[in-house]
């Protein structure tokens, strides 16, 4: 089945805990509530593979991204690991929102060729992944708030 993560937006970290408790991720919400901003993606976590393609993107070693005390700093987890609520570093949504459609395609080749994608990756779906994410970053940015990721097993 695999392991879901939506990548979505909110103000601030209270905000993005709410969705801990949603059965369905951050698209799925209670009733009476809003849905949050996101991108389902199915298999590339906030830590090893987003710390990845922020070292694409920006050129920067990815120890030192993943050193950070910002980077996918976990919030909160089930008590039986199930569900998870990361908060992504400010920098990454910063540098997703400055990538250009020619920036992203040149990253999702490498990234495409990494070991947590086996090496087998479709660029060109990485690509589109990818675009969606910058997106997502740049309402974030343009509205102040910050990158959040729902993990589901």
């Amino acid at each position: 089945m695999g392991i879901f993560f939506d990548y979505f937006r909110a103000g601030t970290d209270d905000e993005a805990l709410a969705v801990h408790d949603w059965p369905a991720g951050p698209t799925c919400p209670p009733e009476g509530t809003e849905p949050k901003d996101s991108v389902e993606i199915k298999g590339i976590d906030p830590h090893v593979m987003m710390g990845t393609l922020e070292a694409l993107l920006t050129g920067h070693r990815y120890e030192d991204i993943t050193d950070r005390p910002g980077h996918a700093r976990e919030l909160t987890i089930s008590d039986e690991g199930g569900q998870a609520v990361f908060a992504l570093a400010d920098e990454f949504a910063v540098a997703l929102a400055a990538a250009g459609d020619e920036e992203i395609r040149a990253v999702a080749d490498p990234w495409s060729r990494t070991e947590e994608f086996w090496g087998n990756a479709d660029p060109a779906e990485l690509a589109e992944i990818v675009s969606d994410l910058r997106d997502l970053a740049v309402r974030a940015v343009g509205q102040e708030q910050h990158l959040y990721c729902w993990m589901s097993l």
